[in-house]
This record gives structure tokens, C-alpha cells and sequence, in this order.
């Protein structure tokens, strides 16, 4: 079963990056969407909503085969650390999309992915 992890937000020493800047409207965001794209996947997929603040994306196992992290943009370009970037498979996510909900693309990512 691939698991879709769902970032909204990263803590970075005293600030928490995320698409705005209220972690608890991203997080409610992540939630609906969250739902969409759970839909779309249907059987052999599931979707969590990280409430780490990006924690376990810093400190999750090296190439974990069975995760996908899907993360804003502005999450994105802040990682600087190159092995998060190539250790896990990231996919990033538009505001656009997370804010009309729309999960066809993403969702075929990763189906694609499998």
C-alpha cells in the first residue's frame, strides 16, 4: 500500500513555513484536500495530513519506497537539505490545485509513480 503524506507546514528554527502564513488554515486546507485526492486514489493508496510541521519529512527513512511526501512550493524551495531532496520522493503542489481541490494531477502522479 503507498502511503501520500501530506506536508502543509515546515518549522524552520522559529518559522513555519507553509502556503499561508497561519498553520492551522494550511492545515485545514490539507484536510479537504486531503479527502479529494483520497477519492481519486481510491483502494492501494492512503492519505495522511503530517501535523509534525515537517519533522517526520526531516526524519524519515532514506529511500522509502512505499511514501510519497507531497509538499507546497514555498516547502519545496526552502529544503536546502540535499538529502531530503533525493532521498524521498517529493512531489510538489501548486496553491491553485490545493485551493480548488483539484487532485487530478496529483493523484496521477502517483498512480503513475507506482
Amino acid at each position: 500500500m503507498m502511503q501520500v503524506q501530506l506536508v502543509p507546514n515546515l518549522q524552520l528554527g522559529d518559522r513555519i513555513i507553509g502556503p499561508t502564513d497561519d498553520a492551522m488554515a494550511n492545515r485545514a486546507l490539507f484536510q479537504r484536500y486531503a479527502k479529494r485526492l483520497q477519492a481519486q486514489l481510491g483502494i492501494g493508496f492512503q492519505v495522511y495530513v503530517d501535523t509534525s510541521d515537517g519533522y517526520d519529512l526531516l526524519h524519515a527513512p532514506a529511500y522509502d519506497t512505499n511514501t510519497s511526501w507531497v509538499v507546497p512550493d514555498v516547502i519545496y524551495s526552502s529544503l536546502t537539505n540535499s538529502q531530503v531532496l533525493s532521498q524521498h520522493r517529493l512531489i510538489t503542489l501548486d496553491n491553485q490545485s490545493l485551493i480548488l481541490k483539484d487532485a487530478t494531477t496529483l493523484a496521477q502522479q502517483l498512480i503513475d509513480a507506482t
